[in-house]
């Protein structure tokens, strides 16, 4: 694999980053529930700390962070904030989406571990940085469905 096909994949993985971060941030503004607001707010920290640990790693590579987050996160927040303006949002919503975007997050990570070509070293950090990903997920998602249940 080219060194600039790996920094491509880990642009791609900074601007999932950055879009969890955003989305989180945007998730703890909404939440009417402390605890809901807090989990988000220190989800939305994490996400800022794994990007500035992908941004090390582009810097590393010889290369510069691109700005911003993906095209097709940004599409997604226009329809919510469409969808939003018309339902509102309450704490089982908001933490819906939540789990649409940890899904989303978890597939990104999921794709750039399927290069069978990835640098050791690199391959090691992604690894290390999905399981945060996936244990973030796994969390909101069973917070979801404990939502739904009530």
């Amino acid at each position: 694999m080219t060194n600039e096909n790996v920094l491509d994949k880990l642009q791609y993985l900074l601007g999932t980053l950055r879009d969890g971060q955003k989305g989180f941030a945007d998730a703890a503004e909404h939440a009417t529930d402390p605890s809901l607001k807090s989990l988000f707010s220190e989800r939305s920290a994490q996400r800022a700390q794994m990007a500035s640990e992908v941004e090390a790693h582009i810097g590393r590579l010889g290369d510069k962070p691109r700005e911003g987050g993906s095209v097709g996160a940004a599409l997604h927040r226009t329809w919510l904030n469409v969808r939003d303006a018309l339902t509102g949002r309450d704490d089982t919503a908001v933490v819906a989406e939540a789990e649409r975007g940890e899904d989303v997050a978890v597939e990104n990570y999921q794709d750039v571990l399927k290069e069978t070509e990835l640098p050791a070293d690199v391959r090691s950090f992604v690894e290390g940085q999905y399981a945060k990903v996936k244990a973030s997920h796994d969390q909101i998602r069973d917070l979801k469905h404990s939502m739904e249940a009530r």
